[in-house]
C-alpha cells in the first residue's frame, strides 16, 4: 500500500518548506515527522534548511533542540549524526517488532483491523421493525 509518506512526493513538506524565509525556525516535534532515514534527515538539514538559513527545531528525543545553519561545530554535528542514527534504529525495531507481532497473532489465528462484513443476512433495524409492527419507532409500545 503506497501512502503519501512513503512516495518521493510529500507536497505539503514542500509547501512548508516553501513558505520559509532565511531567519525562521521550522519546529517540528520528532525527526521522523519530516525523514524516514538519517540520510535523508540530512540532506533535507544540510540542502533545503540551512542552505536557506533556515533553522531547525526539534522538540523531543535524542535530536531535540535548536539546530542552526552557521551554530555548529563538528563536535555538535558528530552529536546530531548519532542521534538521528539512533532514531532511524529506534524506528526500524518498532516496525520489526509490530511485524512480529503480527505474525505472532496471525499464527495464532488473530488478525486486526475490522471485522469482515457479516455474510448472514442484517436483522431488521428498529426503524423497519416499528414500521412492521405499525407503530413509530419513538413512541412507546402500545
Amino acid at each position: 500500500m503506497e501512502t503519501a509518506s512513503t512516495r518521493g512526493a510529500r507536497p505539503k513538506l514542500r509547501a512548508t518548506l516553501d513558505t520559509l524565509k532565511p531567519g525562521d525556525t521550522l519546529v517540528i516535534y520528532k525527526p521522523d515527522r519530516i525523514a524516514r532515514s538519517m540520510k535523508e534527515l540530512l540532506v533535507l538539514l544540510e540542502d533545503e534548511l540551512h542552505a536557506s538559513e533556515v533553522n531547525l527545531e526539534i522538540l523531543t528525543g535524542t535530536c531535540a533542540g535548536l539546530h542552526k545553519p552557521n551554530g555548529q561545530t563538528i563536535a555538535d554535528k558528530m552529536l546530531f549524526m548519532v542521534a538521528a542514527m539512533a532514531a532511524e534504529m529506534e524506528r526500524e525495531l518498532i516496525h520489526e517488532r509490530t511485524m512480529d507481532g503480527l505474525a505472532a497473532a496471525n499464527a495464532q489465528g488473530r488478525y486486526g483491523g475490522r471485522p469482515p462484513p457479516s455474510t448472514t443476512t442484517p436483522s431488521p433495524s428498529l426503524a423497519t421493525a416499528a414500521h412492521a409492527a405499525n407503530r413509530s419507532p419513538r413512541s412507546p409500545g402500545t
